[in-house]
């Protein structure tokens, strides 16, 4: 009896630390995808086994249930069930996107169904599925939320504005009041390849005051190889170092290694810049020693750890390699991305990697975390992966 509580103590505490890294390794924004794919097997291993002792475990995720009596679930019963349950929406995330849970409507008939039954927040779960991204005859539904005539939630509204646009659609939802709507049509109008994306962030960009969503647009802005967004990205970052390592590490194109140095060179930017360049380059930097600098407006800017001439050599030895981008070390362009980044995974390669597939695909890639098995099937749908 005690031996068997001890088991089950055990894997309820290798799961607790396997979540905690998996949310770590995801917060990288770019990681090795072997290394997700095994976080995420040991991660199935413990809940199938915690589920098997479900009298003796300290929580019960499945109200009873073992995992395979969860994965005969049809769809709409595990999504009410993961929405009850939201206080383990990562788990809930995981099994959806590892179990063949079966459903007898398509993507259109799930979304008329949930929104008649007044469940669109069930998309805060169902979004992890890819397969459920594309909407039909959906414009009367956007024009009445594009007027304020119908009021949806932040998922929903992404979902709504992730589908195939008009120009006069895509450039009012642009422009919209309502960030959700505005910032959707963006990632849709980059996912799409659009001309105009770069000019219309720039706008909503400037109407925008919430640093959050800020930091939003600027990581969309590193993705459109636009020179024009480097000084306002280095006054955001210095203004918001908590943001600068999430925003910069978007910031895939070579070009923009100066603004990483220059983002180094100084104190307050200096650790999230520098993990921001090891995500791109995978290069570490030469020590330095510690100085002090008292910049023209009298501030005092301590210098210290990393050698900014090791910085500028490594700049200077990515540029003779073939390709303008860069992420992980890995030099790369637009055509070969696909093929070249196929060992990693993370939110900045999704985003990187989304143009290059159907838009409501494409839109669900930027906007969701896949898992290991869903980021493999993905990359093996592509000819230049294999």
């Amino acid at each position: 009896m005690f031996a068997q509580v001890a088991k089950v103590k055990q894997h309820q505490q290798r799961l607790t630390t396997l979540l905690k890294h998996k949310q770590k390794l995801q917060a990288q924004g770019v990681y090795p995808l072997a290394r997700l794919n095994v976080i995420e097997s040991q991660l199935l291993n413990h809940l199938y086994t915690l589920s098997d002792l479900k009298t003796e475990a300290p929580i019960d995720y499945f109200a009873g249930k073992n995992l395979t009596q969860v994965s005969q679930l049809v769809l709409n019963e595990f999504i009410a069930f993961a929405t009850e349950n939201a206080e383990h929406h990562s788990i809930y995330t995981l099994l959806l996107q590892s179990l063949n849970i079966k459903s007898e409507l398509n993507s259109a008939e799930t979304f008329l169904a949930l929104k008649s039954d007044k469940h669109l927040s069930y998309y805060g779960v169902l979004q992890y599925l890819l397969d459920y991204w594309q909407l039909e005859d959906s414009k009367a539904l956007r024009n009445s939320v594009l007027n304020e005539k119908e009021q949806l939630d932040s998922n929903a509204i992404t979902l709504l504005f992730s589908q195939h646009l008009s120009e006069a659609e895509l450039s009012n939802a642009m422009l919209h009041a309502n960030f959700d709507i505005a910032y959707a049509a963006l990632v849709n109008a980059y996912c799409n390849n659009a001309d105009n994306v770069s000019d219309m962030l720039f706008k909503v960009f400037a109407k925008t005051n919430d640093d959050d969503k800020k930091a939003k647009l600027l990581a969309l802005a590193g993705l459109t190889n636009d020179p024009r967004w480097d000084e306002p990205c280095l006054l955001f970052c210095k203004a918001n170092p908590e943001l600068c390592q999430h925003v910069l590490s978007h910031f895939v194109y070579k070009r923009a290694l100066p603004l990483f140095i220059n983002l180094m060179a100084h104190g307050v930017t200096q650790k999230p810049a520098y993990a921001a360049w090891l995500i791109i380059t995978n290069r570490a930097l030469a020590q330095a020693n510690k100085v002090t600098v008292v910049e023209p407006n009298n501030e005092k800017n301590v210098h210290s750890g990393i050698n900014l001439d090791d910085a500028e050599h490594a700049k200077q030895a990515f540029a003779l390699v073939p390709g303008d981008q860069l992420l992980n070390g890995i030099s790369f362009v637009c055509s070969n991305a696909k093929q070249k980044l196929k060992i990693l995974a993370g939110e900045v390669v999704q985003r990187v990697v989304a143009p290059h597939y159907p838009l409501q695909k494409a839109c669900g890639l930027y906007h969701v975390l896949l898992s290991a098995k869903q980021w493999q099937s993905v990359i093996a749908e592509s000819p230049s992966a294999e």
